[in-house]
């Protein structure tokens, strides 16, 4: 996902993922993946970048150590799946003397050992059905590491825009103690009433309660985003990017096909393999098993030892293993219709999240072409007016909020299009910058 914000620029600058974070990638599922990191929790100071963030999410997620050692357990329960049955040493002593009148010299000893022998294919089914399971843990472990990273990914944007709403709020804020303190002059000079220096001082005063409680929420989010790497707070003092350059809405179909490669999809063909192999195994077991046996009996009366042999097999008269082998059949039937829930759940995903990134650019579209240079036209005639006289304060305290608002509108709606973006990015695992080259 290192993809997912880059290009996304202001007007003049573009951020670009650096070459640390080339590690965070959409290749879904690897042979072996690598173990999350086990060494202390990291502390970045100054600024980071979109790398930083989702590769420490990654790397030190305890959902991605639980998820890895979920693998490993998987490992283990499938070499124990390959083990053959131990056989069995068994010593018998027949003819206990007793009270009853057998003596000493009618007893007999024997010492056996036994050795089961599993037919039908049982261990290979067994083995099998246990390394598809290890499998799935696999595509689970890649559920889990994209699921870290788009969270990360979306606080990220979170950050950027709500540094971006801060410095719009501090020039905001700027912007009104200006003006309060040109309406200052006017009422000195005798050209304003005091009301009107009041009603400067309310705006002064509400801009910079705006401005508290947006550097609120940012200090907020920056903890949160930190916490995903395990710190308790943020240490870094600002995230370096910016929103909004590059925009593209593609259309479902543009985008549907690349849905396969999703691992929350692409984990039912393992899935359904491993419902299969488990039908095998139970069929396997419907094939009785049969034991040989041989040793050495010792008998008491003249000193004298034989040879035994054994062989003993159950006869499937009253269980063949009807009842899980039916079973296993209705698993493999619910794990289809789940693989096509599945796929239709995450299609519909796709879908709002393709409507939230067209509704998105065509706001901030909107917003930068017609929106914000009417706006910045009538707050600097109402301000010119008003110096001369032409307009009352009202009129320049509401073209100025006006136009700021539409500033922090276009903030939202540009990190609406990063995190619908991050979203269809996730999903289909692609970038949509690079699509149709």
């Amino acid at each position: 996902m290192t993809s997912a914000l880059a290009g996304c620029g202001g007007y003049t600058e573009t951020f670009v993922v650096p070459e640390a974070a080339q590690g965070v990638t959409y290749g879904w599922q690897t042979s072996a993946p690598p173990p999350p990191e086990t060494g202390s929790v990291p502390s970045p100071s100054g600024t980071i970048t979109f790398g930083h963030a989702v590769n420490g999410a990654v790397a030190y997620s305890p959902a991605m150590k639980a998820a890895y050692a979920e693998i490993e357990a998987k490992h283990g329960d499938a070499f124990q799946a390959s083990r053959r049955l131990n056989p069995e040493l068994a010593l018998n002593l027949e003819n206990l003397p007793n009270s009853g009148g057998i003596a000493k010299d009618d007893s007999s000893e024997s010492l056996q050992l036994s050795q089961t022998l599993e037919l039908g294919g049982k261990r290979l089914a067994r083995l099998n059905a246990a390394n598809l399971e290890a499998s799935i843990a696999g595509w689970d472990y890649e559920v889990t590491r994209l699921q870290a990273a788009t969270d990360a990914a979306q606080l990220f944007v979170d950050v950027l825009a709500a540094q971006e709403r801060v410095a719009i709020l501090r020039d905001f804020v700027s912007v009104s103690q200006k003006t309060q303190a040109a309406v200052d002059a006017r009422v000195k000079a005798g050209r304003a009433s005091l009301i009107e220096l009041d009603r400067a001082k309310v705006s002064v005063a509400n801009a910079q309660a705006a401005l508290a409680a947006e550097e609120a929420r940012l200090a907020a989010t920056r903890d949160q985003l930190a916490t995903l790497w395990g710190s308790s707070h943020a240490t870094f003092s600002r995230a370096a990017g910016r929103l909004g350059a590059n925009r593209s809405a593609p259309s479902l179909e543009e985008v549907r096909a690349f849905l396969d490669a999703n691992p929350s999809l692409a984990r039912w063909g393992d899935t359904i393999g491993h419902r299969y192999a488990v039908l095998e195994v139970e069929r396997s077991k419907a094939i009785p098993n049969v034991t040989i046996g041989a040793g050495v009996r010792r008998f008491e009366t003249d000193d004298s030892s034989g040879m035994i042999a054994a062989v003993s097999l159950p006869l499937p008269l009253f269980d063949r293993n009807e009842g899980a082998i039916a079973a296993a059949h209705h698993r493999i039937a619910r794990a289809e219709f789940d693989a096509h829930a599945a796929r239709t759940q995450l299609t519909n995903t796709l879908i709002g999240a393709l409507g939230a990134l067209a509704a998105a650019d065509a706001q901030a579209k909107a917003i930068e072409s017609r929106v914000l240079p009417a706006a910045q036209s009538a707050f600097d005639r109402t301000r010119t007016g008003y110096q001369e006289g032409k307009f009352d304060l009202l009129n320049v305290l509401d073209t100025q909020r006006t136009l700021f608002e539409a500033r922090r509108e276009f903030v939202n709606a540009r990190a609406d299009y990063e995190k619908a973006r991050v979203q269809v990015e996730a999903l289909i695992g692609r970038d949509l910058n690079g699509l149709g080259r």
